[in-house]
């Protein structure tokens, strides 16, 4: 490692390699190139040569001979002390570093850009750093098309809000769905399944939407097995009132691509409270239609193996941070 500093004794900034300095400080104990060489486990020219190129830096001898006998220059102690301090420095900062580092962990977390779930984690995450000080938890965000089940299960996101539509006949709340193995999973609040259209559908400009207005439409969708299932679900709460959606299930990176691709009759499914610059503009219509309310079910899922020691109890936090709401 290379190391700059200042002495003041010689007088200019040095740069010199910590590992030629350990070697001048096993050196000094014997002052035998030979002797030192060989405990270091080098051959005494290249010693020689690390030595000299000390000296060189320094702009100074580091040893002198007295009656054949090679001593430390006054500029050689003062540089010995140095060096074992600037040693002693380098250890202790790669020690606190790679405790940091064995406390320290980051990770990825879709978050739809739900504010509930954002206030969430910023409430867990404050509560991770007052009862584990010694720990440090990074979090990177990740919105969109990282919140679903392949994106956790696959390692793209390791933490995320998952959204499940409720079925029109209702019933017990559960667990998403065939929960993939490895992926980990519990209840974070109730929200409302809404829908968007763009300015191109012919009903952009009416106040109010019946479910009747949509019948024939087609509903944009993503095609993750989550939107899949939800396409499944809604096409049930529209049959429910007499009326027929398409469902057309098609790849995105992000789910915001949707508002953008919908032409004539189509129309798409939105969680309430999401908000995004798309979302806000003037373009976009989020709306609910008069006949019924689609209830969903907001989870938490994890990935189990991935978010580590600090993301477990990342995840307790929450988990008692959703308790103190209820």
């Amino acid at each position: 490692m290379q190391v700059a500093f200042r002495d003041s004794g010689v007088g200019k900034e040095l740069s010199v390699d910590t590992a030629y300095l350990r070697e001048y400080i096993e050196f000094s104990r014997s002052l035998n190139f030979a002797q030192a060489a060989a405990d270091l486990f080098v051959s005494p020219p290249t010693l020689r040569a690390h030595i000299h190129a000390l000296e060189e830096e320094v702009g100074a001898p580091l040893t002198v001979k007295r009656v054949g006998q090679l001593e430390l220059s006054p500029a050689g102690r003062l540089f010995l002390k140095r060096a074992r301090a600037i040693v002693k420095l380098v250890e202790e900062s790669a020690e606190e570093c790679r405790a940091l580092a064995e406390a320290s962990s980051s990770i990825v977390v879709g978050t739809l850009d739900y504010a509930p779930f954002e206030e969430l984690l910023t409430r867990a995450l404050h509560a991770f750093r007052r009862d584990h000080p010694d720990r440090c938890l990074e979090m990177l965000m990740a919105s969109g098309a990282y919140a679903n089940m392949e994106a956790v299960e696959s390692g793209k996101a390791d933490l995320s809000i998952f959204v499940q539509v409720r079925r029109r006949d209702g019933g017990e709340e559960a667990l998403p769905d065939e929960l993939p193995a490895g992926v980990g999973a519990f209840r974070f609040s109730e929200g409302e399944c809404r829908f968007w259209m763009n300015r191109s559908c012919p009903l952009f400009e009416c106040d109010r939407v019946t479910a009747a207005d949509l019948d024939g439409f087609t509903m944009l969708l993503g095609n993750s097995a989550n939107m899949e299932r939800a396409g499944r679900v809604l096409i049930e709460w529209f049959a429910g009132v007499g009326v027929a959606v398409e469902p057309d299930n098609q790849p995105c990176s992000n789910y915001l691509d949707l508002y953008l691709s919908g032409t004539g009759e189509t129309f798409g499914i939105a969680l309430g409270g999401v908000r995004s610059g798309l979302r806000a503009s003037s373009d976009i219509k989020i709306f609910a239609v008069d006949d019924f309310t689609v209830p969903c079910d907001l989870y938490v899922i994890y990935n189990e193996e991935r978010i580590g020691e600090n993301g477990k109890l990342f995840v307790d936090c929450l988990k008692e941070s959703i308790s103190s709401l209820e």
